[in-house]
């Protein structure tokens, strides 16, 4: 089978911040993807709701959604692109910001390009791009790491090792964790670091609460600690 006879895989994005109903994709991105049947998907309720905002030419209740999710296996995301095989377009749906950006959906990308199929990744928001936007960091020379750890110990050496990248090549280290253990995990960055190390913290990311705040580990020592439990962050270290 040739490329020619393959469908695309469409990388969609979806708002940051679910409660935000406004129009995500450019419009000539979303005459582009409006044909499309069939969406892999993270969680269906959220994917139905971010798609009838898409005004696909579909009806949404006749739509295909396959549910994709860390454990997928090669098998399944072969059975969920086999519509691709014979032609017919899929959507890649995130449900929150972009697809495989701290975010399911990497095994998907690198199957089809083992198997010659056409990625088209379309336009939109990414929490780990715009806080490092707007942190005032080095922009030029970053790394995402994902989830702090949470054992005492690995996360000393976590912190011992962002010191380090900043020190040696000036490099932002960017990392998540799970919300409700964001107030710990600032704590333990302001006693664990030292004092001319720069954070940054981007919380609620394009909702009516997003807050940013960029200084040194000095002048977070001097400040009221902001309310961060079960709020979406971006920390950054510079």
């Amino acid at each position: 089978m040739t490329q020619f006879n393959l469908g695309k895989l469409f990388l969609i994005p979806s708002a940051i911040d679910q409660n935000n109903k406004k129009e995500i994709l450019l419009d000539w991105q979303a005459k582009k993807i409006r044909h499309i049947k069939q969406f892999i998907v993270e969680n269906e309720k959220a994917a139905r709701s971010i798609l009838k905002e898409i005004k696909l030419h579909n009806p949404i209740q006749t739509l295909k959604l396959f549910k994709n999710s860390s454990s997928t296996t090669i098998d399944e995301i072969e059975e969920m692109l086999s519509s691709i095989f014979c032609g017919e377009d899929m959507g890649l749906l995130s449900d929150s910001g972009i697809p495989c950006v701290a975010d399911p959906g990497s095994k998907i990308v690198e199957y089809a390009h083992k198997n010659n199929i056409i990625i088209e990744p379309l336009i939109g928001p990414s929490s780990v791009i715009m806080a490092l936007m707007s942190s005032g960091f080095n922009g030029q020379r970053f790394s995402f790491l994902g989830y702090a750890p949470i054992n005492k110990v690995e996360k000393d050496i976590f912190f011992k090792e962002l010191e380090s990248k900043v020190r040696l090549f000036n490099e932002t280290q960017i990392f998540i964790e799970t919300p409700y253990r964001n107030e710990q995990l600032l704590k333990d960055l302001i006693a664990g670091l030292n004092n001319h190390i720069k954070l940054c913290i981007a919380s609620n990311l394009t909702s009516n609460e997003e807050k940013i705040v960029s200084m040194s580990i000095a002048e977070w020592k001097k400040i009221t600690l902001p309310q961060l439990n079960k709020k979406p962050c971006i920390f950054l270290v510079n």
